[in-house]
């Protein structure tokens, strides 16, 4: 068997080196994991200490709060509850007030507008603390972050040795995207860390079947389908695996039967634990509504999406293939090109693809890019967060071969493009969400490429607070995209058209008109309005931009 494709890394033992063979730091991979982590774990929690609210988190945080304290779990029927769960724990335990309810029928509460209604009033209405809450309600998303990284570090360390999972985590941990959504309170990067655990567990099952096993996957795809619904893409995924398996053991029956078995255990898991986790539904109504809903909003429901510059309410069918290459590092796709000319020169035939234990991330990739590649929902690359850190996996088992192997010549180009891949994406901080690579035009000019959540999702209220404070501005005209109320961090505005309408600001009276217009990213873009309202302020020089997704221009005659 080729071992580019099977288990070829040696075991590392855990014993205890003799006092003679002591290696140095640098030696141990979990040591070096763990300074993975916390550089990239430090940057996500600083980042996020430094941005507002983004447009969907604030349900999350006050509708899991919310659950706790009433029991009353309706607020967001179109996802499943986990991550309300997570995200509105720990502002729970901190004491969190909440807004007044009395009179709201159970129709009005599940109306799609009094969701952000309720958010809104829970962190602005003086009760709570808006940064507070933030901040407890993101400490689970930036955990999640951390244990993706190391999903893809203990996979890839099993079947390919600490070098290869080392770089694993490396480029998991170092995505833009999961240094950006490790920092928001919602359920993508959650997703991406239960459907690539799930498909691990699932893989083992599927090569050694055993009860045991068999409940721990069904557990695994449970929880990944409470989180998104897009953890569905693991039933096709499995099927694939089960395929695969299937074409090596044509004549195995002894397989088969403990298959058979583990399969009924399996899928009997998976519905026990979502049962548990819809609080004991045994018809799993709501989560058969959720799903309904969201496939009809991906493929059939016309929603605007942006891409370089163009607006379609039918999407762009390469909307993902070309946010992949503004989205990740020019680095990142330096050492996938090498993984997949290395690959190749490697291939022998079919059945060493399906032995080998890259099937998981590969079987996962293709089942979830097709899904993508069928959606019409372009509103964001993070829809594609749990492709990524499958493809990081290939990547690094490649790579690490490349360093193994006679390509000498080519360790001083893996050793830089490793480099860049942190760096630059570092070099965002603490502006991660508005990342784009270095084919775009310029940091404050990304507008061009991407809006909504690959670049501005309402992030940037704290730095157009501080920036009035530090310039002694007392109101500016305002058009927002985002669901905060910037009345609540302090910020006094005479509103613009938005995305939602916002609340009414007076201003006192002999107070002089404002100077500076400022324009969120997507607003600008015109992407969610009619006739292109801000066009002739994208033709202007801005005075400053803040974040790169705010845009203040000096209007003063």
């Amino acid at each position: 068997m080729s071992v580019e494709f099977e288990l070829s890394a040696r075991r590392e033992p855990d014993t205890p080196a003799s006092a003679s063979t002591v290696r140095p730091w640098w030696r141990y991979p979990r040591l070096l994991l763990c300074l993975i982590l916390l550089v990239s774990g430090g940057a996500i929690v600083l980042a996020m200490r430094r941005t507002s609210t983004t447009f969907d988190e604030i349900v999350m945080i006050a509708g899991g709060a919310r659950g706790y304290h009433t029991g009353a779990w309706n607020i967001v029927r179109e996802h499943p509850p986990v991550t309300q769960y997570v995200y509105g724990l720990l502002p729970y335990l901190a004491g969190a007030q909440y807004p007044d309810e009395a009179g709201m029928t159970e129709a009005t509460q599940r109306r799609i507008g009094y969701r952000y209604h309720y958010a809104e009033l829970f962190f602005w209405t003086g009760v709570n603390d808006p940064e507070r809450m933030a901040f407890l309600g993101r400490l689970p998303a930036a955990l999640c972050a951390l244990l993706l990284a190391a999903i893809a570090f203990a996979f890839t360390r099993r079947h390919y040795g600490a070098g290869a999972g080392l770089l694993a985590a490396t480029l998991v941990a170092f995505l833009p995207d999961v240094l950006a959504h490790g920092g928001v309170a919602y359920n993508d990067v959650p997703v991406a860390l239960g459907y690539f655990f799930a498909l691990w567990r699932i893989d083992e099952v599927v090569r050694r079947p055993s009860t045991a096993r068999a409940v721990g996957a069904g557990l695994a795809v449970g929880i990944a389908l409470g989180i998104k619904h897009s953890a569905i893409a693991l039933a096709p995924a499995a099927v694939l695996l089960l395929v695969a398996e299937t074409a090596l053991r044509r004549t195995d029956q002894e397989w088969r039967k403990r298959l058979a078995l583990a399969a009924g255990a399996a899928l009997a898991a998976a519905y026990l634990t979502l049962v548990l986790i819809y609080r004991g539904d045994f018809t799993l109504a709501e989560y058969r509504y959720g799903l309904g809903y969201v496939f009809t909003q991906v493929t059939q429901r016309p929603a605007p999406g942006y891409l370089l510059g163009r607006i379609s309410t039918e999407g762009f069918w390469y909307y993902f293939p070309v946010a992949f290459l503004f989205k990740t590092s020019a680095g990142f796709h330096v050492l996938l090109g090498m993984a997949l000319l290395y690959f190749g020169s490697r291939f022998r035939s079919v059945r060493q693809v399906l032995r080998s234990p890259l099937r998981v991330p590969a079987v996962g990739a293709l089942v979830f890019g097709t899904l993508l590649m069928r959606s019409q929902l372009n509103i964001g690359f993070r829809y594609a967060l749990p492709l990524l850190p499958l493809v990081a996996v290939i990547t690094a088992v490649g790579v690490a071969r490349v360093w193994q192997a006679d390509w000498k010549r080519a360790r001083p180009a893996i050793a830089l493009a490793t480099a860049w891949l942190v760096v630059q994406p570092l070099s965002y901080f603490p502006d991660f969400l508005v990342y784009v690579s270095e084919y775009g035009p310029g940091r404050d000019r990304n507008y061009e490429v991407f809006a909504d959540s690959s670049l501005d999702w309402g992030q940037a209220l704290l730095l157009l607070r501080d920036f009035m404070r530090d310039h002694a501005i007392p109101r500016v005209y305002l058009s927002y995209f985002g669901s905060a109320w910037p009345s609540g961090y302090g910020i006094a505005y005479l509103p613009l058209i938005s995305f939602f309408e916002l609340p009414p600001n007076a201003r006192r009276p002999q107070e002089p008109q404002p100077r500076y217009v400022v324009i969120s990213a997507t607003n600008l873009t015109g992407t969610y309005f009619r006739g292109d309202p801000f066009r002739h302020f994208r033709e202007q020089q801005p005075a400053y931009v803040l974040g790169h997704s705010l845009y203040v221009y000096d209007v003063q005659p």
